[in-house]
Protein backbone atom coordinates (compact mmCIF):
# COMPACT_ATOMS: atom_id res chain seq x y z
CA UNK A 1 0.00 0.00 0.00
CA UNK A 2 2.91 2.54 0.43
CA UNK A 3 3.96 2.27 -3.01
CA UNK A 4 0.48 2.64 -4.45
CA UNK A 5 0.44 6.21 -2.39
CA UNK A 6 3.61 7.00 -3.57
CA UNK A 7 2.92 6.60 -7.08
CA UNK A 8 -0.45 8.72 -6.60
CA UNK A 9 1.89 11.61 -5.23
CA UNK A 10 4.12 11.44 -7.72
CA UNK A 11 1.36 11.37 -10.32
CA UNK A 12 -0.62 14.33 -8.91
CA UNK A 13 2.81 16.02 -8.08
CA UNK A 14 3.48 15.65 -12.21
CA UNK A 15 -0.32 16.70 -12.84
CA UNK A 16 0.41 19.91 -11.06
CA UNK A 17 3.80 20.43 -12.62
CA UNK A 18 1.94 19.95 -16.10
CA UNK A 19 -0.85 22.05 -15.33
CA UNK A 20 1.21 25.28 -14.05
CA UNK A 21 3.69 24.70 -17.31
CA UNK A 22 0.49 25.21 -19.65
CA UNK A 23 -0.89 27.91 -17.77
CA UNK A 24 1.84 29.93 -17.87
CA UNK A 25 2.58 29.20 -21.24
CA UNK A 26 -0.64 29.62 -21.93
CA UNK A 27 -0.62 33.27 -20.00
CA UNK A 28 2.60 34.31 -21.79
CA UNK A 29 1.07 33.84 -25.60
CA UNK A 30 -2.08 35.29 -24.87
CA UNK A 31 -0.31 38.13 -22.73
CA UNK A 32 2.06 38.85 -26.03
CA UNK A 33 -0.77 38.50 -28.30
CA UNK A 34 -2.73 41.20 -26.54
CA UNK A 35 0.01 43.52 -26.17
CA UNK A 36 0.64 43.59 -29.86
CA UNK A 37 -2.59 44.24 -30.73
CA UNK A 38 -2.87 46.90 -28.17
CA UNK A 39 0.03 48.38 -29.21
CA UNK A 40 -0.94 48.13 -32.95
CA UNK A 41 -4.41 49.80 -32.16
CA UNK A 42 -3.43 52.82 -30.15
CA UNK A 43 -0.03 53.27 -32.06
CA UNK A 44 3.74 52.54 -31.21
CA UNK A 45 4.51 56.17 -30.38
CA UNK A 46 1.29 56.43 -27.83
CA UNK A 47 2.42 52.78 -25.99
CA UNK A 48 6.16 54.32 -25.75
CA UNK A 49 4.49 57.69 -24.03
CA UNK A 50 2.32 55.17 -21.53
CA UNK A 51 5.28 53.20 -20.83
CA UNK A 52 7.40 55.98 -20.13
CA UNK A 53 4.58 57.66 -17.92
CA UNK A 54 4.42 54.70 -15.98
CA UNK A 55 8.02 54.50 -15.92
CA UNK A 56 8.06 58.27 -14.21
CA UNK A 57 5.41 56.78 -12.03
CA UNK A 58 7.28 53.61 -10.50
CA UNK A 59 10.23 56.27 -10.28
CA UNK A 60 12.32 54.34 -12.17
CA UNK A 61 12.68 57.60 -14.73
CA UNK A 62 15.70 55.60 -17.11
CA UNK A 63 18.51 57.45 -15.47
CA UNK A 64 20.84 55.36 -13.13
CA UNK A 65 20.35 55.84 -9.23
CA UNK A 66 24.34 56.67 -8.66
CA UNK A 67 23.16 56.49 -4.36
CA UNK A 68 23.08 53.09 -4.53
CA UNK A 69 25.85 52.33 -6.94
CA UNK A 70 27.79 54.42 -4.09
CA UNK A 71 27.36 51.44 -1.80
Amino acid sequence: MGKETARRKAASRRKRFVLFASGAALGSALGLIVGSVLTFWIGEGAARAIQRGLRRLGGDDGRPHFDLLMQ
